[in-house]
């Protein structure tokens, strides 16, 4: 038998196939940075690229992960970051004050309110935004449009939003000039979506989400041709999130796929009245 031989790879080519193994299989980093410390160097920041907070001890894990490491480190590499309500309303505010360069935030802690908008303001990367926008902008108490050039808003592509849907809030949806995405969970009001629609200038997707299991939802009869506009089922937002952010398939993914389809079948000739609810396949 011929004796293996040790290949030595330039350190470039190394470094790729380490990143591509860390980004295909993220649940195998811990023990790859374990390899080598250049190793390590390379791929150590997509430990915390995509931050999953969650749980009793959710935020305690998250904090002592900052501890753990320089400010600038995380400000440099978290660019996903979903709180949910295991986090204190006061840790929120440490943590997005140093993790200032994420671009794809969800807001879950179910403590939001007025406040959150200051801790905003420093977010200037924000593409993505998953938030209670009712609660956020006061509530029935002392609900308040925000002044857009006051918050990073501006920039948003995506927005994500599972609150109570009054018809003071709607207009706030026109007046986000780059909103492209935008997600109603559980809410379905023909006329004030079609407004959406019409008055959102660069919308290219306006879907609900529906958190029911897709046999027992009743289809949606609906007047809205547009084929914007889509109903997808999305059970688990936490782990649907998550998926997404490590480039899987999302909700956001399932409702390009069905917008696609609804195009298809209006060229075709084919669209009809009741409208599919898409669900993840699960095969």
């Amino acid at each position: 038998m011929e004796a293996e031989t040790l290949v030595n790879l330039p350190p470039e080519l190394e470094r790729v196939i380490f990143e591509l193994a860390a980004w295909q299989e993220p649940g195998i980093i811990k023990s790859l940075i374990l390899v080598a410390k250049r190793v390590r160097v390379w791929i150590e920041p997509e430990l915390y690229r995509v931050v999953l907070c969650y749980g009793h001890d959710g935020g305690q894990r998250l904090l002592q992960m900052m501890e753990s490491k320089p400010s600038e480190f995380l400000q440099k590499h978290v660019h996903h970051l979903a709180l949910s309500a295991s986090v204190e309303r006061s840790d929120v505010t440490r943590i997005l004050s140093t993790c200032t360069k994420v671009h794809d935030l969800a807001l879950w802690t179910g403590k939001t309110d007025t406040e959150l908008l200051s801790d905003l303001r420093n977010l200037t990367n924000l593409r993505h935004l998953s938030v209670n926008l009712f609660e956020l902008f006061g509530g029935d108490r002392n609900f308040q449009l925000p002044r857009l050039d006051e918050l990073p808003f501006a920039h948003l592509t995506h927005l994500d939003v599972f609150s109570a849907m009054p018809m003071t809030l709607w207009p706030f949806f026109s007046m986000l000039p780059r909103l492209t995405h935008l997600s109603l969970s559980d809410t379905y009001i023909p006329r004030l979506i079609q407004t959406a629609l019409d008055t959102c200038t660069v919308l290219q997707l306006l879907v609900v989400v529906w958190n029911e299991s897709p046999g027992d939802a009743v289809p949606f009869t609906s007047t809205i041709s547009d084929p914007r506009f889509c109903v997808v089922w999305c059970e688990a937002y936490e782990e649907d999130w998550e998926e997404g952010a490590h480039g899987g398939s999302d909700f956001w993914h399932r409702a390009e796929i069905a917008r696609q389809k609804r195009r298809e079948r209006r060229r075709k000739g084919s669209e009809s009245e009741e409208m599919e609810v898409y669900a993840p396949d699960l095969s």
